[in-house]
């Protein structure tokens, strides 16, 4: 048991030695590595989920197939995904090699100038290990030594920059993969890049649905956006899909794998095709990129070339979109989950007493209200909206006697009602969850704090009290004096709004209490009404019209009351009242 605990390590020390190794003793002396110990190291750092030694040894691959004369658009697609990974996975050291490996390919390349630029970018990441600097600038010196000025319009080693649409559109989907997680709009670009750099008539881009086993796609370049769906077992496509190969065809109605049912359905002609498959980081076919009618010619093997540069690039795109909406939709089915579980929560308490039903609901729809008009970003929000649900969960703990007392409550009972912020916060801290719902019990338990210090349950005071908390005092006296309980009916609104008015820097914070004030009436009787307020178009129009603070002081003002006025009143008693 003991050596399989160290395996993992073990097998971290050894990948990390022979890649220190390979830099020093043949990466910087310009000799071949062992390429089969390469790819068993590589295969190693995959198992392990080592993805920055996987960054290291894609640049030693990359640089050891250019050594070998493997094409440059392959060497710059492996660069690519070296360099993505590096990044990603933020290590300074597989930054640094992947750079000097590009700068030892653009140098062998010609391109001495570029070669200059990229040594100094991999000279400029600092690592603690000295060494690599060293080997960078000796390398570099050496580089410099032939820049085409030392030896003039005649030196062998001028290129003429390269601007070919094909190198373009390996550096444009290099750029996608690192921020692109949109597959639609990921596609489109591979698409479009190798449609022009490949001076095609079209691209298609077929992906594998492996619970279907169809072939679908998803970018048809030229046609109408709809989908194609066919079997694996059909078609070029499916061909490549099986066998893994790179097929360009001639003349598309001679091959056998061709799938003519496409063109008849869609009305195109298919000449001639480049197909090939698209892999991920772990060599598996994800689908399949399907080229159509060169504009000049036939596909030609330096377009298969960059195609499978592309390819590559794609896959590793595609890959990581994949899983971004797999981590998105899981969270989305988390929040759905976790949603459901606050509002049971919520009714628990509302089912032990039909009178308070609805409770938490409203004083959470004026707790949002409150806080769109103060801007709070969506996290605050959702902590916030969360509290008011479930502020109070704690009466769970309080007997029946006394939470649906008719009559007023004595000293004892009192105290015993108290104590169900108590009760709120010890339940909501001991749920295991984020920070946030941490934040959600510290909210929830203090909606009967003043901000005067001489609340309960902690007797916080002024912004001691959470913001969250002070908005809940606001919205749940509001509503607890607008609905109906055991011991009496629903306040008149006047005096309702006088009382959040008049508890100002005693009770509740100044400046929330104006913020509510600033709240329509209509948005008021919408709540009250539990969202089934039913006005015709000029009640609405009037009610929209004022908001809380101007309706309370015109009320308040007996010699103001106009004609309008009075209007508004009885509008908003009708469905104020008929809410009961």
């Amino acid at each position: 048991m003991s050596l399989l605990m160290k395996k993992p390590k073990d097998d971290y020390r050894e990948i990390e030695e022979f890649n220190k190794n390979s830099f020093f003793n043949f990466i910087a002396k310009d000799k071949i590595l062992n390429h089969k110990k390469l790819n068993e190291f590589h295969k190693k750092a995959i198992a392990s989920k080592n993805f920055s030694q996987v960054s290291i040894l894609m640049s030693y691959l990359a640089l050891n197939n250019y050594r070998q004369k493997a094409s440059y658009y392959n060497t710059l697609s492996l660069l690519n995904d070296s360099r993505y990974l590096a990044n990603s996975s933020n290590n300074l050291l597989a930054q640094k090699i992947n750079f000097f490996c590009s700068a030892i390919i653009e140098f062998l390349e010609k391109n001495i100038e570029t070669a200059i630029d990229l040594f100094k970018a991999s000279y400029l990441i600092k690592v603690q290990d000295k060494q690599y600097d060293n080997e960078i600038l000796s390398y570099k010196q050496k580089v410099e030594l032939l820049q085409p000025k030392k030896y003039g319009k005649n030196s062998p080693f001028i290129h003429s920059q390269i601007e070919d649409e094909a190198l373009l559109a390996l550096l444009e989907v290099g750029k996608s993969i690192a921020v692109e997680t949109n597959i639609d709009t990921l596609l489109e670009t591979i698409a479009k890049q190798i449609q022009n750099a490949l001076g095609a008539d079209r691209c298609t881009v077929f992906l594998l649905d492996k619970e279907k086993n169809e072939l679908w796609s998803k970018v048809a370049l030229g046609l109408e956006k709809e989908e194609i769906r066919f079997s694996i077992d059909k078609g070029l496509a499916g061909h490549v899909l099986k066998t893994g190969e790179v097929v360009n065809i001639k003349n598309a109605y001679e091959s056998l794998y061709f799938n003519k049912e496409i063109d008849l359905k869609t009305g195109y002609k298919t000449k001639n095709i480049l197909c090939m498959p698209i892999r991920n980081l772990s060599h598996q076919i994800l689908g399949v990129f399907q080229v159509l009618n060169k504009h000049e010619g036939d596909f030609t093997k330096k377009d298969e070339e960059l195609l499978t540069a592309i390819g590559a690039s794609a896959g590793i795109a595609l890959e990581n979109a994949n899983l971004f909406n797999e981590q998105k939709k899981l969270i989305e089915e988390q929040k759905k989950l976790f949603s459901s579980f606050i509002n049971t929560l919520s009714a628990s308490i509302d089912a032990r007493d039909k009178i308070t039903s609805g409770h938490s609901k409203r004083v959470t729809a004026y707790a949002c209200l409150i806080c769109d008009k103060l801007n709070l970003d969506t996290n605050e929000k959702e902590i916030i909206k969360n509290a008011s649900l479930l502020h109070d969960i704690g009466k769970i703990g309080i007997k029946d006697s006394v939470l649906q007392k008719e009559g007023k409550l004595t000293k004892e009972e009192y105290e015993h009602i108290k104590q169900h912020v108590i009760f709120t916060h010890d339940i909501l801290i001991n749920v295991y969850s984020s920070k946030n719902f941490k934040d959600v019990a510290l909210i929830a338990s203090s909606h009967h704090e003043k901000f005067d210090g001489s609340g309960y349950f902690k007797g916080l005071k002024g912004e001691k009290i959470p913001l969250g908390g002070r908005i809940l005092a606001i919205c749940d006296v509001f509503d607890a004096i607008t609905s109906k309980r055991h011991y009496r009916n629903k306040m008149d609104i006047v005096d309702a709004l006088k009382i959040i008015k008049d508890g100002s820097n005693s009770h509740f914070d100044e400046k929330l209490v104006k913020v509510f004030m600033e709240l329509s009436c209509y948005q008021i009787l919408e709540i009250i009404c539990d969202n089934k307020l039913n006005v015709s178009k000029n009640d609405e129009f009037l009610l929209r019209e004022f908001k809380l603070e101007s309706f309370c002081g015109i009320l308040n003002n007996k010699e103001c009351l106009s004609k309008r006025i009075l209007k508004l009143k009885s509008v908003f008693d009708k469905y104020y009242k008929g809410s009961e």
